[in-house]
C-alpha cells in the first residue's frame, strides 16, 4: 500500500493565518470616544456618533459605561495611569544630573496620549472639569514638588518648558483641525534639554 504524504504543518498553517484577535466593544468606544471628545470638547461630544463609529448603538455604550461621565473617565483612565507611573519614576531622579532620563519619558507620555492630555489641558470648565482637576492636578502637583527640590530656577525653567511642549501637543493636529508639521520626538527632548540647562 503506497503511503500517503502528509501536510507540510508549517504551510498548512501559512495557508490559513491566523486572524488578529478582535478588539473587545468597550476598548472600540474608548478609541472612539478619546477622538470625539478630542474633535468636540467634552459637551459638544455626541454618544451616538462615538457609538457609531466604534460600530456599535447608544444602547450598547450606555450598558458598558452608564453616562457619558462614565465613558470619558473610562476614556482616560489608561493615560491617567500612565502618567502616574511617570511621576513617581521621575521623582528618583536627579534633575541636575540627568536632565535627558526626565524629558524624555515625559515627551513618550505625550506623544503616547495626546487626545487625552488635549482633554486634561483644554477641558477643565466642562462637566469633565472637577474629574479632571480631582486626578490630574495632584499628579501635576507631585511632579513640580520634586523639581523643586533642586535648584529653583531651573526647575521653574523645567516646568515652563513641560508645560509649554504639553500645551503644543495637546492642540496640535487634534482632529477636525488643519493639520500641522509635527516636531520630532529628538527635537522635542533636544529643546527641553535645553532649556533646562544648568548655566544660560
Amino acid at each position: 500500500m503506497t503511503e500517503q504524504p502528509q501536510p507540510n504543518p508549517e504551510l498548512k498553517q501559512a495557508e490559513h493565518p491566523r486572524s488578529a484577535p478582535r478588539q473587545h466593544p468597550t476598548d472600540l468606544l474608548k478609541q472612539a470616544a478619546l477622538v470625539e471628545f478630542a474633535a468636540h470638547g467634552y459637551e459638544g461630544a455626541s454618544l451616538q456618533e462615538i457609538a457609531s463609529k466604534a460600530g456599535y448603538t447608544k444602547a450598547n455604550l450606555l450598558y458598558h459605561f452608564g453616562s457619558k461621565q462614565g465613558l470619558f473617565e473610562q476614556a482616560v483612565l489608561e493615560a491617567l495611569g500612565a502618567f502616574e507611573e511617570l511621576v513617581d519614576s521621575l521623582q528618583h531622579l536627579d534633575i541636575g544630573t540627568e536632565d535627558r532620563r526626565l524629558v524624555g519619558p515625559f515627551v513618550d507620555f505625550l506623544l503616547q496620549h495626546r487626545l487625552a492630555v488635549h482633554m486634561f489641558v483644554n477641558h477643565r470648565s466642562t462637566g469633565a472639569g472637577e474629574f479632571i482637576a480631582t486626578r490630574v492636578d495632584p499628579m501635576i502637583e507631585r511632579l513640580v514638588a520634586a523639581l523643586s527640590e533642586d535648584d529653583s530656577d531651573r526647575a521653574l525653567r523645567i516646568a515652563i518648558g513641560l508645560a509649554g511642549v504639553t500645551y503644543c501637543l495637546a492642540n496640535e493636529n487634534i482632529p477636525g483641525e488643519a493639520r500641522m508639521q509635527d516636531p520630532t520626538r529628538d527635537e522635542l527632548v533636544d529643546a527641553l534639554t535645553f532649556i533646562s540647562a544648568t548655566r544660560r
